[in-house]
């Protein structure tokens, strides 16, 4: 089996795991290893194929030590993953966890027209430009991606990811 199959079924399997409402890490669990997947299910340009790829977590960290454990001693394309949690905009991030709380607009406003990965969990995430948004539905894990957001940060999303995802195009949010 292919390693790109074996990441797919674990996305799958991940959408299928229920969340608890009185367990939170669970839902921070699941979303780590979600953060980790789409970095292998997404291409970025040639002029951001460089050195490690950063993985920044804005604000409070939700993820706790989750995403550390979770993306320690991995590789995308022989790139090492390297988390790491901000307080304000980094322009070495390749991708950028907005978790509830933390000022999604200045996170965004950094990100507009570079090629990075944003992610996030608020309702409004994707009508402000980002690309990538969690949700819950019926106690499990989902997400939803913005294609258009995706190609104006010069990103292509792997099809397999698309298909597990909700797909909506919102207002470019600008």
């Amino acid at each position: 089996m292919t390693r790109a199959r074996r990441l797919g079924i674990a996305l799958s399997l991940l959408l299928a795991v229920p969340l608890n409402g009185q367990d939170v890490s669970v839902e921070y669990q699941v979303k780590a290893a979600f953060l980790y997947n789409f970095i292998r299910f997404v291409e970025w340009p040639a002029s951001a194929q460089s050195g490690p790829v950063i993985v920044c977590v804005a604000g409070r960290n939700p993820l706790g030590s989750f995403l550390d454990e979770t993306v320690k001693g991995e590789t995308t394309d022989g790139r090492p993953i390297v988390p790491r949690v901000i307080l304000e905009p980094d322009a070495a991030c390749r991708v950028v966890f907005v978790p509830k709380g933390a000022t999604t607009s200045a996170y965004l406003r950094e990100a507009r027209g570079v090629p990075v990965l944003t992610i996030g969990e608020a309702d409004d995430f994707l009508e402000a430009g980002g690309i990538v948004n969690f949700y819950v539905d019926n106690g499990k894990v989902r997400f939803e991606i913005s294609p258009q957001a995706a190609e104006r940060a010069q990103l292509r999303i792997s099809s397999r990811l698309l298909q597990l995802a909700r797909i909506r195009n919102p207002g470019d949010g600008r």
